[in-house]
């Protein structure tokens, strides 16, 4: 058996999002168009990582989150949020005209760019969005040399 080397023409990456598109569709039509299909897919809370020469900022936005259904955790370089956002439901016969905020269960894993000190993290909540602040730790900080000159 030979091997052959692969070299894409100009026009496969088209045709890859072309077949991602048909799956999609196909996977919808199997499982319909239930929101709890939309709200797996989606990545939500939406996130920004920021990170200065002694603290990593992470902001998430929750709107329409309740405080006190948020879970914040930090493990060695991965920090873990889980909540549950309610929305509620069209009122006795009325049916939604258009709905694009869903509701229920999430559960976020990212992996930090750089070591961190767990012990020294604040986190805080406000308008929707939820600011955690955790201390580099002393490892990843970076650190002044001095050359000697011969």
């Amino acid at each position: 058996m030979a091997i052959v080397r692969w070299t894409p023409r100009k026009d496969t990456w088209s045709e890859l999002n072309r077949v991602q598109e048909q799956m999609d569709r196909l996977f919808h039509s199997f499982l319909g168009n239930d929101d709890r299909v939309k709200w797996s897919t989606g990545l939500f809370p939406a996130m920004n990582i920021a990170t200065d020469q002694k603290t990593l900022t992470v902001r998430y936005e929750m709107p329409g989150v309740s405080m006190d259904k948020i879970d914040l955790s930090i493990n060695k370089d991965t920090l873990i949020i889980k909540g549950e956002r309610e929305v509620s439901r069209a009122a006795g016969e009325a049916s939604y005209h258009r709905r694009e905020r869903v509701g229920g269960y999430f559960n976020r894993t990212v992996t930090l760019p750089v070591e961190v000190d767990p012990e020294k993290s604040k986190a805080s909540y406000k308008n929707g969005v939820l600011e955690v602040v955790i201390e580099r730790a002393a490892a990843s900080l970076p650190r002044q040399i001095t050359i000697k000159q011969d």
